[in-house]
């Protein structure tokens, strides 16, 4: 047997494909069950790395805090998507010899006088008859619907977009610079996103420390189109474009400014605060430290915001160990850094959001379906050739079956008992 005779039969072999199959599945479950930081908001992601630091850390050196989009998974879905074409490939070429009559018989008998059943079949032809030929695109149908699948989920690895962002209330999303937080192997859109989106209002219910209810209400204008309101919640994302736009379930306190620049434009500000949802509603001081750079100089911020009838805002600005600014800010007072002056409005609730394309998943249904109908065809036809020849004085019956043909299995014992 030729070299190219043999790589061509271990590519396209069957235990490699179960092999495959088996790793796949393997695969799903851990990117299903480990926590995975496609799915995990910016906040969860920091608790889930604080309180597993070293899992964590072995998981994303293995590829396994994002199994999907993994170099690893990609090389399964590659090798998967080889061995089942050339399987079907070469199983679609038997089925065809098959379908012709070139294979030997599966079964052979002589019969002294034809049954009722193939009186009608006498000297037909040197390609007999057959029927169920539709149960032979069971398995190539069924093959393609499984390649047709890892080809989209490849795809979608390599080009899909998952990004976090947050919008308070009033803020409005039209560029995803700056703005969308991507997760690892997500790959951003370009700086316009074809939409402009607005946080017109935030509900928020807490039931004894747990979020009861989040619901947010949005203006939405997508390019061209007319200015719209939505309502978003939780699970039950909303259609943007090629985008779906979900709630994330986290929630916070934006600090709102005005910031004066020394040209004398300005322009607003947002520093926002998470807020646990047990301490929704409550006017609990909010921490956040941040360095900003400022003429190219790291400044340190402290910043405290108390939410509520009567907010106000503690900031310690320090560069190099000295104080920039040092006080505190109610609604309407200004904070001068040197570079620009904050004016201290007030505080606006906000809510955390996930952007994701999924253009993807209707190539995945599309081979679910593909799949489907070729397990049906499998399932529910039979396909069948038999041929009847003159041998002597007798009858020579020869049939072609599948092996899991039963229905003809018991016709064939009767025939060969009343032979």
């Amino acid at each position: 047997m030729s070299v190219a005779r043999l790589i061509w039969r271990a590519i396209s072999s069957p235990s490699l494909a179960l092999t495959l199959l088996g790793l796949l599945v393997v695969a799903a479950i851990a990117g299903g069950t480990l926590p995975q930081s496609a799915r995990l908001s910016p906040q969860e992601l920091n608790a889930w790395h604080h309180a597993w630091p070293m899992l964590s850390l072995w998981l994303e050196r293995f590829g396994l805090a994002d199994v999907y989009a993994s170099p690893g998974f990609s090389a399964l879905c590659a090798a998967l998507i080889v061995n089942l074409t050339a399987g079907t490939a070469a199983h679609a070429a038997y089925l065809l010899a098959w379908f012709r009559g070139k294979t030997p018989p599966a079964r052979s008998l002589l019969l002294s006088m034809l049954p009722p059943a193939l009186i009608s079949l006498p000297e037909a032809g040197p390609d007999g008859r057959h029927s169920g030929s539709w149960g032979l695109l069971g398995l190539p149908l069924l093959h393609a619907g499984v390649v047709v699948i890892a080809v989209a989920a490849s795809v979608h690895a390599s080009q899909r977009l998952g990004a976090h962002f947050e919008l308070a209330e009033g803020e409005v999303l039209s560029e995803a610079k700056g703005k969308l937080l991507a997760e690892g192997g997500s790959r951003l859109p370009g700086e316009e996103l074809g939409f402009r989106l607005r946080l017109d209002a935030l509900r928020v219910e807490i039931d004894g420390g747990h979020l009861k209810e989040l619901q947010a209400r949005l203006s939405l204008q997508e390019a061209g189109g007319p200015l719209r309101q939505e309502i978003l919640a939780v699970n039950h994302p909303l259609r943007v474009g090629p985008y779906q736009l979900y709630l994330d379930k986290t929630v916070g306190q934006a600090a709102l400014f005005e910031r004066t620049l020394p040209d004398g434009k300005r322009r607003r500000l947002l520093v926002n605060f998470t807020v646990p949802s047990d301490e929704w509603g409550q006017s609990k001081p909010l921490l956040r430290d941040e360095v900003m750079m400022f003429e190219e100089r790291p400044v340190n911020f402290r910043m405290a915001l108390t939410p509520g009838d009567a907010p106000r805002f503690r900031l310690v600005a320090e560069r190099r160990g000295k104080p920039v600014f040092d006080g505190v800010l109610a609604p309407g007072e200004v904070a001068d850094l040197g570079v620009y002056r904050l004016k201290f409005i007030g505080t606006a609730p906000w809510a955390g959001l996930y952007l994701t394309s999924d253009q993807a998943l209707k190539w995945v249904f599309a081979g679910f379906v593909l799949a489907l109908s070729g397990f049906l065809l499998h399932l529910l036809f039979h396909p069948r050739r038999l041929r009847v020849r003159r041998n002597g004085d007798k009858w020579l019956l020869e049939a072609w079956i599948m092996r899991d043909d039963w229905r003809f299995d018991r016709q064939w014992r009767e025939w060969e008992s009343g032979r």
